[in-house]
C-alpha cells in the first residue's frame, strides 16, 4: 500500500512539472491610473502574421506575471514580419458601486518578452488629473 501511494505521488509530481514546462512566464506589471492591476478580463495578444492572417494568443495575468503557452511563444518568435498587440478589458469600480469598463488595445514589440521585467503604465484621459500628462 505504501509503494502504491508513493507511485501515485510521483506520477502527480511528474504531471505538475510537465504542466509548468508548457508555459512561459514573464515578469510583467500593468498599472492603470497609478494602481497595479490585479485582474484582467480576456487578456490576449493579437499577432498579425501578414497576408491578413491573425492569431489570438491567450494570456494568464496576475500582478507581476504574464504567462502564455510555449507553443504560442514560439509563434511570436518564429516569423520575422509579425505585428503584436495586447488587448484586454479592465473593470474599475467607484466607491458608490458603479462599474466602468475600459477596453485597451495597444501595440507591443516582441523584445518586451526578452527583458528582465516590463512595467506598463496606462493613464485614462477621461480623468482630469491625467489630461495634463
Amino acid at each position: 500500500m505504501k509503494n502504491y501511494f508513493l507511485g501515485i505521488l510521483c506520477l502527480f509530481i511528474f504531471q505538475v512539472n510537465m504542466a509548468q514546462e508548457n508555459f512561459r512566464n514573464f515578469d510583467f506589471v500593468i498599472c492603470v491610473d497609478e494602481e497595479i492591476v490585479t485582474a484582467l478580463t480576456r487578456p490576449v495578444i493579437i499577432s498579425n502574421l501578414g497576408n491578413n492572417i491573425s492569431k489570438n494568443i491567450n494570456l494568464i495575468y496576475h500582478p507581476g506575471n504574464l504567462s502564455m503557452s510555449s507553443k504560442d511563444y514560439d509563434i511570436i518568435f518564429s516569423d520575422q514580419d509579425i505585428q503584436l498587440a495586447i488587448q484586454f478589458d479592465y473593470y474599475k469600480y467607484s466607491p458608490n458601486g458603479n462599474q466602468k469598463i475600459y477596453n485597451y488595445n495597444f501595440e507591443i514589440d516582441r523584445n518586451w518578452f526578452e527583458k528582465n521585467y516590463v512595467i506598463v503604465k496606462i493613464y485614462n484621459m477621461d480623468k482630469w488629473k491625467y489630461r495634463r500628462i
